[in-house]
């Protein structure tokens, strides 16, 4: 009996000495980017439950340090601590250092809607720009199969006499389709935050932003039909990396140009709760801004 208790006394000595702890007391850290560069440890792996683990965020050349999202120290410093006492998983966050690429719309800017209406001036000019509204657009009424070709976009916008200032296609890329200090047709009616002066009036003190996205089916069953709904590959439901990073960017260049605040960036569905629904369940907020 002394013998045994004697060997698992020594044991417990060498796996203290060697730095060995039961795999029960380790704890997963799962390291995740969004746009490019590199973080330290680059992917993470099992630590000492109750540890504390320092990372490091290595934006590429041509962009910058964002922020982390997750449950780290300083979200805002590139090097920062993690102390895990569960499961955690952090994410990167880089940014371009320079103002975002936009190229101008197929078919170029929209000045005059198909119905020959003037797409109007705001009121009050650049001082009216107070809200950022988020929409999703696509084909797949139509084109179930292929409901992504930018080229169409204006074709929507034309048959349903609206319009929007910017689109993100899948990869990322920005297009204008309506200056910034143009009244575009995206959100409609609707109230926000019972404020009288944007009951039915948001279009004049928003820049709308359309994703190339097509929401669950539930939520698109009204929207592009039953048939289209059901051919709507699920790969082609919500949005993609690259988008959430080019939004990121044209946000926070928009934010800092016109003083837009945080909490004035919406989606269409809080504007016109129960008849909108984008950009829907599939977005996910935490993947923008702070």
């Amino acid at each position: 009996m002394k013998k045994l208790l004697l060997t698992g006394l020594l044991m417990l000595g060498a796996m203290g000495i060697t730095g060995c702890t039961p795999e029960r007391n380790q704890v997963d850290l799962k390291v995740q980017m969004q746009g490019q560069g590199m973080v330290e440890p680059s992917e993470g792996g099992k630590f000492t439950q109750g540890s504390v683990v320092d990372v490091k965020a290595l934006p590429a050349t041509g962009w910058q340090f964002s922020r982390w999202e997750g449950a780290v120290a300083e979200a805002y410093r590139s090097e920062t601590t993690v102390l895990m006492d569960g499961r955690k998983t952090i994410r990167a966050i880089f940014i371009p250092d320079s103002d975002p690429e936009i190229m101008e719309a197929p078919g170029g800017i929209i000045n005059w809607r198909a119905d020959g209406s003037e797409v109007l001036r705001r009121i009050g000019g650049e001082a009216d720009i107070e809200y950022i509204m988020i929409h999703a657009i696509s084909d797949a009424a139509a084109n179930p199969s292929n409901p992504y070709e930018i080229s169409r976009i204006r074709d929507i916008f034309d048959s349903y006499g609206v319009e929007s200032h910017y689109v993100i296609d899948r990869e990322g890329a920005i297009y204008q389709f309506v200056h910034d200090e143009r009244i575009a047709h995206h959100a409609g009616a609707g109230s926000w935050n019972q404020d009288p002066k944007l009951t039915n009036a948001m279009n004049r003190y928003a820049i709308g932003i359309e994703l190339l996205g097509i929401g669950t089916r539930a939520e698109m069953k009204d929207v592009i039909g039953t048939l289209a709904n059901t051919q709507v590959r699920s790969a082609d439901r919500g949005y993609t990396e690259n988008q959430y990073s080019a939004l990121d960017h044209l946000l926070h260049h928009l934010m800092e140009r016109y003083g837009i605040p945080r909490g004035n960036i919406i989606g269409h569905e809080a504007y016109d709760p129960g008849r909108k629904w984008d950009p829907g369940a599939l977005f996910d907020w935490n993947r923008i801004l702070p």
